[in-house]
């Protein structure tokens, strides 16, 4: 037996070590991915690693000191006003002194990194090292976790059984986050920290490195929903471009995201996709989106006027960005485009600051019509900080504002202007008009040629050389006309048949040229100072090119005037770009609240258009919804029966819904997972009442995703689901469960999802569970013991014909599609069958199976007509075998003759 345990234990040296193991942090960025792997400083488990001497794991579990590492991985943007966004706030909860990143990384990001927040939160100043970056590729990191040894496991486990057992504690499909777990544990086994330890009988077995623990979290007030959960809940879709080719960019689908997003700038579709990617659990956040939300939808009027704005709204910050990156190029359309969007925020600040007169009237007279109670049950108040940002407001739930009788008069209720109108003004100030001032004083659009764009004014010498250059037409001519008029008389009709120009070419200069022929050996006498350049190849600068006299102090004075002009200002828009750039802070939170308001009139409309309503946010721990829908599934049938859902703290807290094939069990607990994850966001919710409890996370196990990160069969994929859900579910996590246990043996499946069920059951609080299953077996009581925190539902169903009646598949079902308590054991399997369209021979054949099979007798062979005949063939050789004599030799060859045998 494998044994494994530390020879020493800690001593003052060791102690003095192990303030910088817990300080460790690895960040791995990809794809707008952030992985993150750090050791936990919080739990103590932090401990120096020694050598190691045999002990008995039979007898005593390891003991001395582990490591605790914490891994997660999350969508983190690269640009715009949210700018790895999640970073910060990783380097906040983990507060780091050591931040390991990839050589690979770029300077961006690096620079992300080192950014410290000491004059805000006090964290703690940390370095940033770049290691190889091979330390963070995929197949080292697979290598080393599959060396790792947890503490309470067998070491005899081997590597590949470890990656399917760690694929319980972290998600191995997120490429980020194991890319920096394998960075962290190698960085550790690098600087002495985590030894490898080998097993005392097993010396062929690679050695394994000890933790006490591997878990996966996630950050601070946020809602976690991991990428299997996102794609069975469909929160989004992506279309691939048909083009076979792969010419084209990629589209949103039929998806929530997709239903939800109306957005018409592009800086407001990246922030509802950040809000649908992160969502969050802090209430009084969520409140001001649904005060914001609940205004936007009885303000058309409004909602037409803000949209024409942010229509032509651009995000400035990312404008500059481009300015500055193309300083040698820069072009008059992209001063225009900032002038023009910081206008548009301006005409934003207009509109909400009429909004925020005290004389503003509510948008429409049925502002608090057609809400439920919950939706109107009191209102809110924001407080401003200097900075402009919105401090935490008291909750908006205030029940005492609602009649005794449940009816609303609208009179009676006071207009409560959402905070989001204060929250535009605060980030719409007078900084907005400087930078509008800035670049219409200095930028003038109507300089057209020549990509001249400083108005004058500006620079003197800038004007005095605009000015020279556009009197140079008129000046050269008169050089030409003096030039012309050196020629003597006599000669003056060999130039008759020319005509003659300066002409300024880069590189070359001014250049005399003559259309026509080149000059007589009499005038290159006369004129001594012409010397022949170069010929034109014809067209427009065809024709004798001359250096001269004139054009060689045209040369010396004027110069590449032109260049000269754009030098001078590409200098000025540059030092304009710098100027503008230092009021970078203010562009960004203008652009950050257009986009928000973009996303909440996004949220208005589809609420409006949908007839969605305002749900109740609570801590309690608690969930209500009724009349219930699934916002996709209502989009394509005629008619979509709603259903109820309540679940308290302490009864029915888990819900076994059984029922018949297509009657509705999926589309039903995901519709409850699709409420709670809308109301996280802060939008509202497809359901006429809805009182959601505050939730940091939603497990689903309803697709299979299959993954090269870990080879798993498909109901493997399941028992890594339905295991993370056992290790990590806390009460206020919402578990999803559609039908488990249908990959292997049905005695298994029931076994687990029994088990399973009971082991939430048992515990103090459970997680708020929905489990959809056509296990029969677990309504008796032996297999799964009745408790309070356990109901049974179905689905109701009409038939004309008794349920034991399997066989009759053709008889009429009628799906009611409409949840009650109880339990109902028949699938209609059968009917669902005709329904799909099998052939009625396969149908007919399964029901006589079924009918035996609940008869307890053997099933029959089928009797087709060929089976038939050689059938009766076998039992004629068999009887004329038992009726022959062996005895007689002539029988027998007879019999061996063929006369005996029937064919």
């Amino acid at each position: 037996m494998a044994s494994y345990s530390p020879a020493r234990s800690g001593s003052a040296s060791d102690a003095e070590q192990l303030a910088d193991i817990g300080s460790y942090m690895t960040c791995h960025y990809s794809s707008n991915q952030l992985g993150i792997a750090y050791l936990d400083q919080a739990t103590g488990h932090v401990r120096l690693i020694g050598q190691v001497v045999p002990v008995s794991l039979t007898k005593a579990s390891l003991c001395g000191s582990c490591v605790q590492v914490h891994v997660m991985q999350t969508h983190d943007d690269a640009t715009g006003p949210f700018a790895f966004q999640m970073l910060q706030l990783a380097k906040l909860q983990a507060n780091p002194s050591i931040i390991h990143t990839s050589s690979k990384s770029d300077k961006l990001f690096l620079d992300k990194l080192r950014d410290s927040f000491d004059e805000v939160s006090g964290a703690a100043q940390h370095q940033v090292r770049i290691e190889k970056a091979s330390l963070f590729s995929m197949e080292h990191a697979r290598r080393l976790l599959q060396n790792i040894h947890l503490r309470g496991v067998s070491a005899t486990m081997s590597g590949t059984d470890r990656l399917h057992l760690l694929n319980t504690h972290i998600n191995l499909t997120a490429t980020q986050q194991v890319c920096a777990a394998g960075a962290l544990l190698a960085i550790l086994h690098r600087e002495g920290h985590l030894s490898p330890v080998q097993a005392e009988d097993s010396d062929d077995m690679p050695a394994a490195m000890c933790l006490e623990g591997l878990s996966e979290i996630s950050l601070d007030g946020f809602l976690t929903v991991d990428s299997a959960s996102m794609l069975a809940l469909q929160i989004f879709q992506e279309d691939r471009h048909p083009s076979a080719m792969g010419i084209g960019q990629s589209k949103e689908g039929f998806s929530v995201f997709g239903m939800l997003n109306s957005c018409v700038s592009s800086m407001g579709r990246r922030l509802l996709r950040l809000w649908f990617l992160r969502p969050i659990i802090n209430l009084d956040v969520l409140n001001q989106r649904q005060d914001a939300v609940h205004f936007f939808m009885h303000a058309p009027d409004i909602i037409k006027s803000v949209k024409a704005v942010l229509r032509k709204t651009r995000d400035v910050p990312q404008l500059l960005r481009r300015l500055q990156s193309t300083q040698g190029l820069l072009d008059v359309k992209d001063f225009s485009l900032v002038q023009d969007s910081i206008a548009n925020l301006l005409m934003l600040r207009d509109i909400f600051a009429s909004l925020a007169s005290p004389h503003a009237q509510p948008p429409s007279a049925n502002l608090h019509s057609g809400l439920s109670s919950a939706s109107l049950s009191g209102s809110g108040t924001c407080h401003l900080h200097a900075e402009g940002f919105l401090s935490p407001a008291t909750p908006h739930w205030q029940q005492d504002s609602m009649p005794a009788s449940g009816h609303i008069n609208s009179a009676s209720v006071s207009w409560q202007k959402p905070s989001i109108i204060q929250k535009v003004l605060a980030c719409t100030g007078s900084e907005l008009l400087t930078c509008h001032s800035l670049v219409s004083d200095i930028i003038d659009y109507e300089q057209t040629e020549d990509d001249m764009m400083v108005a004058y004014g500006i620079c003197d010498q800038l004007d005095e050389m605009k000015h020279t250059y556009h009197g140079l037409p008129d000046f050269l001519t008169q050089v030409v006309e003096q030039e012309l008029a050196r020629i003597p008389r006599h000669l003056g009709s060999l130039v008759n048949q020319q005509l003659w120009s300066i002409v300024y070419m880069p590189q070359v200069g001014f250049v005399m040229r003559l259309e026509g022929q080149r000059l007589s050996a009499a005038l290159e006498d006369f004129l001594s100072d012409f010397q022949f350049a170069f010929e034109g190849n014809g067209g427009e600068v065809g024709g004798m090119y001359y250096h001269t006299d004139r054009t060689r102090q045209l040369n010396a004075h004027f110069g590449d005037m032109l260049h000269k002009i754009q030098d001078l200002e590409g200098s000025i828009c540059t030092e304009l770009i710098q100027r503008l750039c230092e009021y970078r802070p203010h562009l960004s939170r203008a652009v950050a609240v257009a986009a928000e308001v973009d996303c909440l009139m996004s949220l208005a409309l589809a609420a409006r258009e949908h007839h969605y309503t305002r749900p109740l946010l609570t801590r309690d721990n608690v969930l209500h919804i009724k009349q219930g829908r699934h916002m996709l599934t209502e989009m394509v049938v005629d008619n979509y029966i709603p259903n109820d859902t309540h679940m308290n703290e302490d009864a029915s807290r888990i819900q076994v819904i059984t029922g018949p094939n297509l009657s509705g069990k999926s589309c039903y607990i995901k519709q409850v997972a699709l409420i709670v994850f809308l109301a996280h966001v802060g939008s509202f919710v497809p359901a006429a009442e809805a009182t959601i409890g505050q939730t940091d996370r939603i497990f689903t196990r309803i697709a299979s995703q299959d993954s090269v990160s870990v080879p798993q069969s498909t109901f493997m994929i399941d028992l890594s689901q339905l295991a993370t859900m056992l290790q990590l579910a806390t009460p206020r996590c919402l578990c999803i469960v559609d039908e488990f246990g249908k990959g292997t043996l049905t005695t298994d499946g029931v076994g687990l999802l029994a088990a399973s069920l009971h082991h939430f059951a048992s515990m103090p609080v459970s997680p708020k569970l929905l489990a959809c299953t056509h296990f029969s077996d677990l309504l008796n009581q032996p297999i799964l013991r009745r408790c309070p925190q356990l109901s049974f539902f179905t689905m109701n169903v009409l038939a004309d014909t008794p349920p034991e009646s399997e066989t009759a598949y053709t008889k009429k079902v009628v799906f009611l599609y409409n949840l009650v308590s109880g339990y109902a054991a028949p699938s209609f399997g059968l009917n669902c069958a005709h329904m799909a369209g099998m052939r009625a021979d396969i149908i007919e054949r399964a029901a006589q199976v079924i009918g035996l099979q609940q008869q307890g007798k053997a099933i029959e062979q089928t009797s087709a007509p060929s089976h038939a005949g050689r059938e009766a063939r076998y039992k004629n050789i068999i009887s004329n075998l038992l009726s022959l004599d062996c005895q007689s030799i002539e029988a027998v060859h007879g019999y061996l003759a063929g006369d005996s045998v029937e064919v």
